[in-house]
């Protein structure tokens, strides 16, 4: 996997960002986390680079492949929640740009449609019971 090493100031800048907006999410937001992660899908390629954003992670075994966290049973909770949104696969891009993410999300709409409850028909009427 080809890693960028040499960041502009501006993406220093988006990845110092994208760090504290995840935290606060992480922390402060969980109905916000709940229904971005209800529309994430996939599984994780284990590429890391989502724990090389602004740095490389300590605890990240990169002789390992694939690389592996070495504390992956007790990761904080942001670590856990990567990504929390397009944004934080944005911010990954950044890092890996020819190596895709095994992440992806549905459109907000998608999601909202399938939650809509019809008003009509055989579900109506046993609601109303």
């Amino acid at each position: 996997m080809a890693l960028r090493t040499s960041l502009s100031a501006r993406e220093r800048l988006i990845l110092g960002w994208g760090k504290a907006r995840r935290f606060y999410l992480a922390h402060f937001r969980p109905g916000y986390v709940r229904r971005s992660l209800a529309r994430r899908i996939g599984d994780c390629n284990r590429t890391g680079a989502c724990c090389r954003l602004m740095f490389t992670c300590p605890l990240l075994d990169s002789r390992s492949d694939p690389v592996r966290c070495t504390i992956q049973e007790v990761k904080p909770k942001v670590c856990r929640l990567f990504p929390i949104d397009e944004r934080d696969l944005k911010d990954r891009d950044i890092i890996a740009p020819d190596t895709p993410c095994g992440f992806s999300f549905r459109p907000r709409e998608e999601v909202e449609s399938r939650r809509a409850v019809p008003t009509t028909g055989h579900d109506a009427s046993i609601r109303s019971r």
